[in-house]
């Protein structure tokens, strides 16, 4: 499984291939998911349940960044 990871090192510079998420639900601080860093990760990796259920407005732009990324765009 390919993930991209989160990152409470909130950097506006990086605003382009990072995607701010705001504190809510699990999420104790501001973050932003780190799109320029996919990882692979076995699922037995994986704790139970995610941090946030990510916004439709919030994905459409995790999704532009990684084709960005991915030289897609």
């Amino acid at each position: 499984m390919v993930v991209l990871p989160l990152t409470t090192q909130v950097r506006t510079l990086f605003q382009k291939w990072r995607v701010l998420l705001p504190a809510r639900q699990r999420l104790l601080k501001d973050c932003q998911v780190v799109v320029d860093q996919p990882r692979a990760l076995d699922r037995g990796r994986l704790g139970d349940g995610p941090l946030a259920v990510l916004t439709a407005a919030e994905m459409a732009a995790v999704d532009r960044s990684l084709m960005a990324v991915l030289g897609l765009l």
